[in-house]
């Protein structure tokens, strides 16, 4: 609606032509000025030949222009101002139920990770869930609890079965370090962390054995945590670092890892997240009425959208299926919406 040209256009679009709304316009005025006019003008004029209200009509065009991000704002407009009886089913985009799917349950694993961030600048944390019990999706909500986070890149490896001059070698292509030296990389790091938040995702490290493990800790995350010590960075920025168990192998084995936060936290001492087996059904009743339905840019019917629904297709709530279960309510595509995830 900038110029004259676009808003003849939208309305053409809309409305076809030959309309009152186009006669009574002016169409050369100020935005400000022409928006509120439009909005009254669509009001009086009512509804199109289809039957649908005029202002309805136009939303519906600019929507086809726009991205994801406003097509979420016209939608809650347009289930705003419709009658319940003649609100049509909306197509929900995908990053709206992906920001949905983050709202189920993981409490107990973010309360946690928020404390840390609170009172730390530096910490390490052991990651573990049952299979199908939405690692990604975890990861995905503990991200977003910092803003700067959010829009940060991790950088993330699969360990695999690698030995430890490998790891450093993984980490001396990232860095671009060659030939590869291990206080080069640290200063690396330490250099990037000063100005803006460094996240280490380490995947698949129950293929470790134990004493690589332990041994690559020592070599890698003890130094950066006391050169953080030595030279804590200028802005408040954390260092962080995931590490990925999809066996329950290092929680099971002799590594040390901490299982309190209570002070003081040794940040050189990953500390173990309590795992998710499955979402209750209180649980999932819980997000359907207090996530859920008081959202207005959704439409859905609840009467087939049910908590005891849910758990049962969900195989009594097991995280990833229950996800899975959430798109297809939504005629959503899984992969669309778990794409958004963080890829471990």
């Amino acid at each position: 609606m900038e110029n004259e040209s676009q808003r003849r256009g939208y309305l053409f679009r809309a409305l076809g032509t030959n309309t009152p709304v186009q006669y009574r316009l002016a169409f050369n005025t100020p935005t400000d000025d022409f928006i509120p006019n439009l909005v009254n003008e669509l009001v009086v004029y009512g509804k199109t030949s289809s039957g649908k209200p005029a202002l309805y009509a136009l939303l519906k065009v600019i929507r086809e222009d726009v991205g994801i991000d406003v097509q979420a704002t016209i939608d809650a407009l347009i289930v705003e101002f419709l009658p319940s009886a003649a609100t049509q089913t909306i197509s929900t985009p995908p990053h709206l139920v992906f920001d949905l799917l983050l709202q189920v349950d993981f409490k107990q694993q973010t309360n946690i990770v928020r404390e840390v961030m609170r009172s730390y600048f530096t910490a390490g944390f052991l990651v573990h869930n049952e299979p199908e019990c939405g690692l990604e999706f975890l990861l995905a909500k503990l991200f977003r609890m910092k803003p700067s986070l959010k829009n940060n890149q991790p950088i993330v490896f699969d360990v695999g079965y690698r030995k430890i001059d490998r790891l450093w070698m993984q980490l001396g292509r990232y860095f671009r370090v060659d030939p590869i030296s291990t206080s080069e990389i640290l200063e690396k790091i330490c250099e990037r962390w000063q100005t803006q938040d460094v996240v280490f995702i380490f995947n698949k490290v129950d293929c470790l054995q134990p004493e690589i493990f332990s041994a690559w800790l020592e070599e890698f995350w003890e130094p950066l945590v006391n050169i953080g010590k030595e030279n804590p960075p200028q802005k408040s920025t954390h260092l962080f670092m995931f590490l990925v168990d999809h066996g329950g192998k290092v929680h099971q084995s002799n590594i040390n890892v901490s299982t309190t936060t209570s002070p003081p936290l040794d940040p050189r001492i990953p500390l173990y997240l309590p795992t998710v087996d499955s979402f209750t059904l209180e649980i999932i009743e819980e997000w359907i009425t207090e996530v859920v339905m008081q959202r207005s840019d959704i439409e859905i019917e609840f009467d087939q959208f049910t908590s005891e629904i849910l758990f049962q297709k969900s195989c009594q709530g097991i995280p990833q299926f229950v996800f899975e279960e959430i798109c297809s309510f939504f005629s959503i595509d899984c992969e669309k919406v778990f794409t958004q995830c963080i890829k471990i």
